[in-house]
């Protein structure tokens, strides 16, 4: 039976996305440009806001998935914004998004959360001075009626991909997801990312088909593939590795990927994906595709994918056991990286990014 999709779409997400606009990307400002000329001098009042969404986005964070991040944890899925800055606000509210983040799901460290925690207030700022601003109503008027028409267009397209049964079968028995709905929320002010709601939640942008809205399901629902602790433990072998440092550190400016743990996490992840995108006749040359996407830097996915051709999961319970064989049999070793992924790309004919 193929899972269950719901399609919907939340203000709150809508308004912590469009807060990215903020940190001045070119990229961002390109991609979402009638939003911005809509509200650029509203922005450039807050010369403050702007500062600190600079310095975030320097630092490998940005507004939007902190406000994202945040809203997620809060019941609220209305307009009233003092009721979604709550766990912004309030200090008791607060340490549900300390414990979540921090404890629960190990995304950041102790160290990391000091930082986060001295600018949340003016992230509450930020997301309240935008909704204050002509948001909410250009947001109701203008985005929600396209949001609904393309949640009808969605609807019947998205159906008949059963992610949930391929994330099952690749992830093995100890790390199932343990429902058959997958909620997609759709934004707006999301492009160009995708991004992992609570449970089996994600949001996409709004203007992506299936060929990206599909792919980006596949990808938040593996995250993790399995432990962070053992994915660390794999990413502290891994980073005194000549490509592997290069590739982190060729990353673009946009990159949340800014720790070995992280960047090794979404390297497994990427691979995997692609893998069982692939298997939907959803990406037409991956290779190629590993190439282009973040700037090249996603060199662990590649191996990762041709490990996977290979069919490790007729003989493994779990994607883990895969790449286990990959570290036994010396794919996934610090100074073997680069002639791994060499030779991956002089078979296919292709000319790799590194």
């Amino acid at each position: 039976m193929v899972n269950t999709w719901e399609v919907t779409h939340s203000y709150k997400y809508d308004l912590a996305s469009f807060c990215n606009l903020f940190t001045g990307s070119k990229d961002l400002i390109e991609l979402h440009s009638e939003g911005y000329e809509r509200f650029k001098d509203i922005i450039e009042d807050r010369q403050d806001l702007i500062k600190l969404a600079k310095q975030m986005w320097a630092g490998g964070f940005d507004p939007r998935i902190v406000l994202v991040s945040a809203f997620d944890l809060v019941d609220h899925d209305g307009f009233e914004v003092e009721k979604l800055c709550t766990i912004l606000d309030d200090e008791e509210k607060k340490k549900r998004f300390h414990d979540y983040y921090v404890v629960e799901e190990q995304l950041i460290s102790e160290e990391v959360w000091k930082d986060l925690d001295s600018i949340l207030p003016s992230l509450s700022e930020m997301a309240k001075y935008v909704h204050k601003n002509g948001f909410l109503s250009y947001w109701q008027k203008e985005c929600e009626p396209k949001l609904d028409e393309r949640k009808n267009e969605l609807e019947g397209e998205v159906g008949i991909y059963d992610v949930v049964s391929e994330v099952n079968r690749l992830l093995g028995p100890d790390h199932q997801l343990p429902l058959d709905t997958l909620t997609l929320y759709l934004s707006k002010f999301s492009a160009p990312f995708g991004t992992k709601l609570r449970g089996q939640s994600f949001l996409a942008d709004a203007r992506w088909g299936v060929e990206d809205i599909v792919p980006v399901a596949l990808h938040e629902m593996i995250h993790p593939p399995f432990s962070r602790s053992k994915i660390g433990e794999i990413a502290e072998s891994l980073k005194d590795d000549e490509l592997f440092q290069e590739a982190f550190g060729g990353q673009g400016s946009d990159t949340t990927y800014n720790t070995p743990l992280r960047f090794l996490e979404e390297h497994l992840t990427e691979g995997a994906h692609v893998y069982l995108a692939d298997k939907f006749g959803l990406i037409e040359s991956p290779l190629e595709y590993f190439v282009k996407h973040d700037d090249g830097s996603h060199v662990v996915s590649v191996l990762v994918y041709d490990h996977l051709k290979k069919g490790p999961m007729d003989r493994f319970e779990s994607f883990e056991d895969a790449i286990d064989e990959m570290i036994e049999e010396g794919i996934l070793q610090t100074g073997d990286l680069r002639k791994e992924y060499l030779r991956i790309y002089d078979e296919a004919g292709i000319e790799g990014a590194f």
